[in-house]
């Protein structure tokens, strides 16, 4: 999922380049001639913090002879993706490094577009091991993790002095949005991406599933699946989730929390700087704090957000593209990300530092949000999938379904989605 772009204060972090070895990808995913070095392309979605090029300009600097070139899309997701795969489609070899979503990274790899990377190339290791995840198919790397993303739950810090730690806390904790006249908790609800973000999250928190085994079979219809769902539904039918939330992206939801109407919301991390920068259009400015994500039991599951850096299989550059990778991933570049971007970071040491510590103050909690993560459907089909759970769970919300019945019309859905009929 795309992130949404971020307004936090940026410094700029001094720090050395990191060598990079040579090597490249796998002689069984390369093509084209794949194996050559020299200039390479790098494409992303729109940079909205303005920031990149600023970061790319070092691996120019000390790579003169294998210099990148930033090639922008769209800043709309889907619009990014079309592009790729027409790029993939013509097997043109001017997509030398592409940024994929998470989710992307099955689908391009299932239909031969990304070269395979050698695992001993990176120090894997190092990364915070949910990221690694949706980078790989079929037990194979196909790409980098670069940027990740977790969900939080923001909290009116003034009026509950500590995070509820389970959705029976949290609803309990609604009393005192009642009290002072605000509505308790919103996530995302409209019908579209982040529907399915926060639908997972909630089945993935009472340890159901919705595919498995590489995304071959469908898993969602179990009582867990139900219970997961049922703890959005029940929050529509019961009020601790305001009705007007059946509208809400990330920017809507964010909104109202803002502006005093909410006292629990779940969105990603980029609300932290925009809700804590004074002004009018923020009403909570040191009034408020972010906690992990709650589950029936203690800490739920995030949905794991970000980007992966992966490499065309059509590219002539393989083994600059690879070079660029590894220094991408670097925790030199990787605390710029943060600095200069506030992008999560792949690399866990970065939490640790204490200057970031102390510039990002949710750092902590996005650690553990993202070690708790689990990542959307990965399948190759996820356009598919994606759909058939939106469209299933949103009826659920609005009391057109019964959890029961969405949740066993979503597992046929499912089954027609993953087969490609």
């Amino acid at each position: 999922m795309a992130r949404m772009p971020v307004l936090a204060g940026a410094v700029a972090v001094a720090a050395a380049l990191v060598a990079s070895g040579c090597g490249g990808p796998s002689s069984s995913g390369s093509s084209g001639g794949g194996g050559g070095t020299g200039d390479f392309t790098y494409v992303q979605g729109k940079d909205s913090s303005g920031h990149l090029p600023q970061i790319l300009a070092q691996w120019n600097s000390a790579h003169p002879k294998e210099k990148v070139k930033l090639l922008e899309l769209s800043d709309q997701a889907d619009a990014q993706r079309a592009s790729m795969v027409q790029n993939f489609q013509a097997r043109n070899s001017a997509y030398d490094v592409v940024s994929v979503d998470v989710v992307w990274t099955a689908e391009f790899a299932a239909r031969g577009w990304l070269a395979k990377l050698d695992k001993s190339q990176f120090a894997l290791d190092t990364f915070l091991k949910p990221t690694i995840e949706p980078a790989m198919f079929n037990g194979a790397l196909y790409a980098a993790p670069v940027t990740s993303d977790g969900g939080m739950l923001y909290y009116r810090k003034d009026l509950v002095p500590t995070a509820p730690k389970t959705w029976a806390e949290l609803i309990a904790d609604c009393a005192i949005a009642k009290k002072n006249n605000m509505n308790c908790y919103a996530g995302q609800f409209a019908q579209y991406e982040g529907l399915t973000v926060n639908a997972s999250e909630a089945i993935n928190s009472t340890g159901g599933e919705i595919l498995k085994n590489d995304g071959k079979d469908v898993a969602v219809d179990t009582p867990e699946a139900r219970k997961g769902l049922d703890f959005l539904v029940n929050g529509f039918k019961q009020g601790y989730i305001p009705k007007e939330a059946i509208t809400y992206k990330e920017e809507e939801s964010r909104r109202a929390f803002q502006s005093g109407k909410l006292l629990f919301l779940r969105n990603w991390p980029y609300v932290y700087g925009l809700a804590n920068t004074a002004g009018p259009d923020s009403k909570i400015v040191g009034k408020f704090a972010v906690a992990p994500l709650p589950g029936p039991d203690g800490v739920g599951a995030s949905t794991l957000g970000g980007h992966s850096a992966a490499i065309s299989k059509f590219s002539k550059k393989q083994k600059s593209a690879t070079k660029f990778l590894k220094w991408l991933t670097s925790p030199a570049i990787q605390k710029q990300f943060l600095s200069l971007q506030s992008n999560a970071p792949v690399i866990a040491s970065v939490y640790d530092d204490p200057g970031l510590v102390k510039q990002f103050p949710y750092l902590p909690v996005l650690k553990q949000s993202i070690e708790n993560a689990k990542s959307r459907p990965v399948t190759p089909n996820y356009n598919a999938v994606t759909l058939a759970i939106e469209k299933n769970v949103y009826e659920a919300l609005q009391g057109r379904k019964s959890t029961d019945q969405a949740i066993s019309d979503m597992a046929k859905d499912l089954k027609q989605a993953i087969s490609g009929t």
